[in-house]
């Protein structure tokens, strides 16, 4: 089973390496979310490639978020 999570429900307390957790942005399209760990921080953000919504940013981290798209929404969003 996959845990299903709102934008404002992103962040976790924990996280395990290599797990995806699913985000649904609020037009429906839903995205893998996973991690990528690198030796130098990022920064940076993730929008939804269907409405332009902000889904996360991030500052100066080296576990990077990395989205992809899995499911379009059924309807094109307003």
């Amino acid at each position: 089973m996959v845990a299903e999570f709102r934008l404002e429900n992103i962040r976790s307390e924990a996280h395990i390496p290599g797990m995806a957790t699913i985000v649904q942005c609020n037009c429906g399209a839903e995205y893998s979310r996973t991690e990528e760990k690198f030796l130098v921080p990022h920064t940076g953000d993730a929008v939804c490639k269907i409405c332009g919504a902000a889904l996360e940013s991030w500052r100066e981290t080296t576990h990077v978020p990395i989205y992809e798209l899995v499911e379009r929404p059924e309807k094109k969003p307003e």
